[in-house]
């Protein structure tokens, strides 16, 4: 297959933001010839400045708000090229292709976007594309160039796991995390199931004494994952372009070194979602509840012995989570008038959320509210649905962290078992 050269598709189109209201600059859609003779498909979002952003599609996609902010950047002069690096490469849209990107084709819109524009260049991506974007940056550390134009990465709540380890036990992270040396800028979201592990992957990130600067976004558990954006996604992302625009200058200030990090070979790619019941391996002390319920009522409990306690941590934008109440349900009505109790802890969400949401789906069991998802940090679960089953002594003997059809015979078996 020949290489083509770049070329524009299609006429050039103003656009208006869906968001906010506001005239972007002009948006198209530019080709990039790759590595292999592959083409990369990129969305340009123009700006005057000498700023641009290199954007990564995440495992889901880009969505209206990864847009948005787009076209809010080009008004403080940030270019922006989004581009769906997997979609490009026909592979199945998910976390596993984005793992398998070597970060090739990622430096190689780097290079493009440079030697076409001559801008200062900054990688980003949310999700498990904040991984992609870091290995793309390591990719061309690698290689030999007369300019060093590439000036950090900002991203927004990254993941960053190997794998999703079992209940209990800490995450592997993937090798990129050990090998980065560059200056970032990471916007965290605080609702995010990461959040409990956030510090520690500052530390893996900065290991290299390369700056990682941090800040917090509120009451939101991603900018961008919700489809259409809700209101409170909406504030917290125009209250950005301006800090984006002042952090980018602020990384500008630091080098990017020359040569990278040695990348380690990765460990096997491997899952540690638990779909069965499985030993719990982590602390087996189930930790002392004392949270408000939907109607504001305080629910305590420090004494898990006397009988079998489940405790199920969900959330209502997670579909697995939604998946498995109806058998939540049936199996509390199943083994009610034995020791047996079901403890609901919804993740970070208000009130209002989740009135709405129980107004179309049947909830049959108590919902406390972890608010601030401290409690969850507790427990250490950094995946939806988490659920922990303790025995009538008092003791956590299994955990899973993916939806099971909870009425199942031999589910049932097990449980009637720990009594």
């Amino acid at each position: 297959m020949m290489r083509k050269p770049a070329r524009l598709l299609g006429a050039t189109i103003v656009v208006t933001s869906f968001l906010f209201g506001k005239i972007s600059l002009a948006e198209d859609e530019i080709i990039v010839p790759a590595s292999n003779d592959t083409e990369i498909t990129v969305t340009r979002f123009a700006a005057a400045g000498k700023h641009l952003m290199v954007w990564l599609a995440p495992e889901y996609g880009f969505r209206t708000g990864h847009r948005s902010l787009a076209r809010m950047l080009t008004e403080q002069n940030i270019e922006v090229w989004q581009s769906n690096i997997v979609e490009s490469l026909f592979m199945p849209q998910g976390t596993t292709s984005l793992k398998q990107l070597d970060g090739t084709y990622i430096a190689d819109v780097i290079e493009y976007a440079y030697k076409t524009t001559g801008k200062k260049i900054i990688v980003t991506g949310d999700s498990y594309a904040a991984s992609s974007a870091l290995i793309g940056a390591h990719q061309w550390q690698q290689r030999k160039r007369s300019d060093s134009y590439l000036i950090g990465a900002v991203l927004f709540t990254p993941y960053t796991y190997a794998y999703i380890p079992p209940l209990g036990m800490e995450p592997e992270y993937l090798a990129i995390v050990s090998a980065t040396n560059i200056p970032m800028m990471i916007y965290q979201a605080k609702g995010s199931a990461t959040i409990g592990q956030f510090e520690l992957l500052v530390n893996k990130l900065q290991q290299h004494n390369n700056p990682v600067y941090t800040r917090f976004v509120p009451n939101v558990m991603s900018l961008f994952y919700q489809e259409p954006p809700t209101a409170e996604m909406q504030i917290q992302a125009k209250a950005l372009p301006g800090n984006i625009k002042m952090m980018i200058s602020v990384l500008e200030k630091h080098d990017v070194p020359a040569r990278p990090i040695p990348l380690q070979a990765s460990a096997t790619i491997k899952s540690g979602i638990d779909v069965l019941l499985k030993k719990y391996k982590g602390e087996n002390a189930p930790i002392p509840i004392k949270l408000k319920d939907i109607d504001g009522n305080i629910v305590s409990k420090d004494d898990f012995a006397g009988q079998v306690t489940i405790i199920n941590f969900w959330a209502t934008w997670c579909p697995p989570c939604i998946e498995e109440i109806p058998s939540l349900n049936r199996l509390n009505k199943k083994l009610s008038g034995s020791s047996f109790e079901l403890i609901s802890i919804n993740y970070a969400e208000d009130n209002k959320t989740i009135a709405e949401f129980m107004k179309s789906v049947n909830v049959e069991f108590p919902v406390l509210l972890d608010k601030n998802g401290e409690f969850a940090k507790q427990w250490n679960v950094i995946s939806y649905p988490s659920t922990f089953i303790i025995d009538s002594k008092g003791v956590i003997q299994y955990g899973v962290n993916a939806a099971i059809e909870w009425d199942d015979p031999e589910v049932i078996q097990k449980l009637k078992a720990l009594q």
